[in-house]
């Protein structure tokens, strides 16, 4: 089974044929299962999934994941998928834009997988305290206090996405070409971003990144005996 996506994007007249015949298609997999290119999305679970690998661990980040063409001096992961495809499973799973979305990103340790959400993974600095710093993990460091991410599926250019092109996939800074940027904006007059290191795997390491419609769902309190 095969399902040809539209992506919904702004295009002239003349840009039309060229998005028409990228169209992405999407393969039925297994139940409630559809595959676009290398994004797997999970209809019951609403959410896409995609492998990721950890791009740097130090220094300043303006980006959790960008493409390997795109900005991977200043991001936190990087694929190899295209933005068009991670774009075409939300489609796939009724998503209306601009959206809410929940990303997490999992890898394994000892043969168990470990998932946490990306923006545990990410801290941010009083620029003034780390800016001659190449690691600016400092003791002013707090935890991202934004958790959501507004998907917007970037721009159209000559019937493309401006994400393909740019590579640009989760911001954390503003950037119109972005699938998608943190929701609240980060305040990067005075602060920066960085990763935390000792909770991420190590450089390198292979990752899945899971971006979900769906809230997280709140954990009952501990009962105290």
């Amino acid at each position: 089974m095969t399902l040809a996506l539209g992506l919904p994007v702004s295009v002239s007249a003349d840009d039309k044929a060229s998005v028409e015949h990228e169209k992405p298609a999407a393969k039925k997999v297994g139940e409630n299962l559809y595959r676009i290119g290398a994004v797997t999305v999970d209809a019951k679970l609403r959410a896409v999934a995609f492998p990721a690998k950890v791009n740097q661990l130090v220094g300043l980040i303006e980006y959790a994941i960008v493409t390997e063409t795109g900005k991977v001096h200043e991001s936190f992961l990087s694929t190899k998928v295209k933005p068009s495809d991670i774009h075409a499973g939300l489609l796939l799973l009724g998503v209306k834009m601009p959206a809410k979305v929940y990303v997490e990103v999992s890898w394994q340790v000892d043969g168990k997988w470990k998932r946490k959400f990306i923006h545990e993974c990410v801290a941010q600095y009083p620029l003034e305290a780390a800016s001659e710093l190449d690691d600016k993990v400092t003791e002013q460091s707090f935890d991202l206090k934004s958790t959501e991410w507004k998907w917007t599926g970037a721009r159209s250019r000559n019937g493309k996405l401006t994400a393909d092109e740019s590579g640009s996939i989760l911001s954390l800074q503003p950037d119109m070409d972005a699938l998608a940027l943190i929701e609240p904006m980060v305040d990067t007059s005075r602060n920066g971003s960085h990763v935390w290191p000792k909770r991420t795997p190590k450089l390198g390491s292979s990752v899945q990144v899971f971006v979900r419609l769906d809230p997280p769902k709140k954990r009952p309190p501990a009962i105290v005996k």
